[in-house]
């Protein structure tokens, strides 16, 4: 539904399918492959992306479910001992090695979506995502340099056992809304005891969980006031089925995420894996000021977190 940025607002899914229509009308592209690392990230495309329009979407997730973090610290394999941090995700690692050592001259986006969803899904256990494709699937018919390039140096690529290994083992993993619980940690885990780098380690661990408590309580308290306390979990958990639009009411939707961020004060994305709660109270048919007011009432009744 949202894809956050670095910087500035961040993007809802109609907002992106508006722009790429517009560039479809304008004949601005042949063809596009777009590629989205994300929790959710089939909410982007799910339901609102045409196969008309020559664009073919590939994302890390389906439209309910995290995706996962990968070569974290005290995971293996780990990052440098100095880098505190996941240096990547399960999904763009495996399509990005794929393309580090293959001839992208000879391999399909087709055979590399197959790789990459078979590493993603780790034989569909808990805690794996499912690689999802969107839009024009003929695309992934062509071969991926049409997008891409290639590396000239695997121009004559030929597969061998430790490629294949190196391509089927699946790294440890950590949910994404996790990464940052888990950074403030090894700071916390990894500094001298008794000084002040574990001091503030211990400070910074401590207010983001407080933060987190703090997201958690503000919305359930939010949809008690609109809905009543017994319709958390329905707010909270309902999914749309497969091909449909997550949200009904997209000018609803932003209202309601943009408030909360502005009213509760939050920069964490801690507080996105509540957008589906935001949406499924639109598509509920809530009033728009009354579900404002519920927020300014919840998110003042105690400050954030410093």
């Amino acid at each position: 539904m949202i894809i956050g940025m670095p910087s500035g607002v961040d993007l809802t899914a109609k907002d992106l399918m508006n722009t790429l229509k517009k560039k479809h009308a304008a004949k601005s592209y042949k063809s596009m492959v777009i590629y989205v690392e994300a929790c959710e990230s089939g909410s982007i495309f799910e339901g609102l992306l045409p196969k008309n329009m020559n664009i073919y979407a590939i994302t890390a997730a389906n439209a309910n479910e995290s995706s996962w973090g990968t070569y974290c610290p005290g995971e293996f394999p780990s990052p440098p001992s100095d880098l505190d941090t996941c240096l990547g995700d399960l999904f763009s690692i495996s399509w990005m090695e794929d393309s580090d050592i293959h001839d992208l001259r000879k391999e399909t986006l087709d055979q590399q979506y197959q790789l990459v969803r078979r590493r993603t899904a780790v034989d569909d256990m808990v805690g794996a995502s499912h690689v999802m494709q969107y839009g024009n699937k003929t695309i992934a018919k062509q071969f991926v340099f049409n997008y891409m390039g290639a590396n000239p140096k695997n121009d004559y690529y030929s597969p061998s056992s430790d490629d294949d290994s190196s391509l089927t083992t699946t790294p440890s993993i950590v949910s994404q809304h996790d990464a940052t619980l888990l950074h403030f940690w090894h700071k916390f885990r990894n500094a001298p005891e008794g000084s002040p780098k574990k001091t503030e380690a211990h400070k910074q661990l401590m207010d983001e969980l407080s933060l987190r408590k703090h997201i958690d309580e503000r919305v359930n308290q939010i949809i008690s006031v609109v809905f009543g306390q017994e319709k958390v979990p329905e707010m909270l958990n309902t999914v749309q089925s497969a091909g449909n639009p997550l949200v009904h009411d997209w000018d609803c939707f932003k209202m309601l995420v943009n408030s909360f961020k502005k009213q509760c004060g939050s920069t964490s994305r801690y507080e996105m894996k509540y957008s589906r709660a935001f949406a499924n109270m639109c598509n509920a048919g809530v009033h728009i000021n009354h579900a404002t007011q519920a927020i300014t009432q919840a998110c003042s009744t105690n400050s954030p977190p410093p």
